[in-house]
């Protein structure tokens, strides 16, 4: 009798037929990427309690974070370098803030010669050269060529006033007033068109050197204030411990979710980008977005949609990631200046990756804390370091700050 035909076996896929993926070493500090390749393990697809209806996810700010640099300021100096401002003159003077116009601003903002000057009386320059240039250039396609416009004296004047008028408006009224103000400079534009500058200005900014640059007025565009001069960082890099972190989350069954104050369109082009490597599903990028009139973005926050700084940037993942996902963030890394206080908010969540850099007043104590908690087995914030004279990360908690040559705790 011939023997019975053997029936193969069905299988059902286990994760535990393979050892979980890890981290490549990289450049991450040790204890950082232990702590977050145990989170992965513990919590992940390998895990005997993983639900997949309920995906565990980590929130990611972008700026600072998944990049070195930031995307709205690199998108501002572009469009400071090209004049890519599309507003008329008297929609354009709308958006800027004139609160106690009339005082003199505070020290260090004065003028080339050291004299003070209000904020009314750089507002009035800042249009003098808007103006000027809007009539010599409005007719052009934009952006316009870098290399015509910076033999203009107007358009130098006008990148000095900006930029001055920013890092004031910074000092001020606070880092949320001033990415408010960062991201309405978009409108007039299209957001394919803003998309497309933004493009161009990664394109550009990563094959630069990296270091401070000063812009400065010509003595002939003194106008009524005074000349003024603003000094800039220059700096955009890929990080590729994060790009990696993507990657491997994912094969835990682990959703990267991004939530910056920079313009979420603009943020998405880098992050769902293969080509850059980060490769993240669009759905999970969430920043500023601005309401649109005929395709013609506005100058107005999106109705309905939180303003993604501090409190916003809370009230956001709770909209769209807590609320589907019926529990709060399996981790938060953190490198903006704004978000102090979803770290706050989310006590529970285990474990928080800090990248360690000059930040707000807000997020130095987490900082600090983690700094102190380097000793600690299983600390719940931890620290990342970099050298932001490379734009390179350290395989340390300390990072060596730009100009500096020494590495630093917080």
């Amino acid at each position: 009798m011939a023997a019975a035909p053997h029936m193969a076996q069905a299988h059902n896929y286990d994760p535990s037929d393979v050892p979980p993926p890890t981290l490549e070493t990289l450049k991450w500090a040790q204890k950082t990427r232990a702590s977050l390749q145990a989170l992965m393990v513990a919590h992940g697809q390998y895990s005997a309690h993983y639900d997949h209806k309920k995906r565990p996810y980590i929130v990611f700010d972008w700026d600072e974070t998944a990049i070195v640099g930031n995307v709205q300021l690199t998108l501002f100096h572009y469009m400071l370098e090209h004049f890519a401002f599309l507003l008329p003159a008297h929609e354009f003077q709308k958006l800027l803030h004139s609160h106690g116009a009339e005082k003199l601003l505070p020290l260090p903002f004065t003028t080339q010669d050291g004299k003070r000057l209000s904020l009314h009386t750089l507002v009035q320059d800042i249009l003098e050269d808007y103006r000027a240039l809007a009539a010599r250039y409005g007719h052009r396609p934009h952006p316009l060529p870098r290399d015509e416009l910076q033999q203009d004296p107007t358009v130098l004047a006008f990148k000095a006033r900006m930029a001055f008028y920013h890092h004031a408006l910074t000092a001020l009224h606070g880092g949320e007033i001033a990415q408010r103000w960062l991201v309405s400079l978009a409108a007039g534009h299209t957001l394919t068109d803003v998309v497309a500058m933004s493009r161009a200005a990664n394109e550009w900014y990563l094959g630069q050197a990296i270091g401070t640059i000063k812009w400065a007025c010509p003595p002939e565009r003194a106008g009524v204030g005074g000349p003024v001069s603003a000094t800039i960082t220059q700096a955009l890099r890929l990080t590729p411990e994060i790009s990696d972190l993507f990657q491997i989350m994912q094969e835990h069954g682990i959703d990267p979710v991004i939530c910056t104050a920079s313009l979420e369109e603009c943020t998405a082009i880098f992050a769902t980008s293969t080509e850059y490597g980060y490769n993240i599903p669009r759905e999970h990028v969430f920043g500023a977005r601005l309401e649109e009139h005929h395709k013609t973005l506005l100058p107005l926050e999106a109705a309905n949609v939180p303003f993604p700084y501090e409190q916003g940037k809370t009230a956001l993942i709770k909209k769209y990631m807590v609320s589907k996902r019926e529990g709060p963030p399996l981790a938060i890394i953190a490198g903006e200046d704004s978000t102090a206080d979803l770290i706050k908010t989310f006590a529970d969540t285990p474990l928080c990756c800090l990248i360690n850099r000059k930040q707000s007043d807000a997020m130095m104590p987490f900082l600090k804390e983690a700094a102190e908690m380097r000793t600690l087995d299983t600390p719940r914030l931890v620290l990342q370091g970099r050298d932001e004279n490379t734009g390179e990360w350290l395989p340390t908690e300390a990072s060596i700050f730009l100009g500096d040559t020494m590495a630093q705790l917080p």
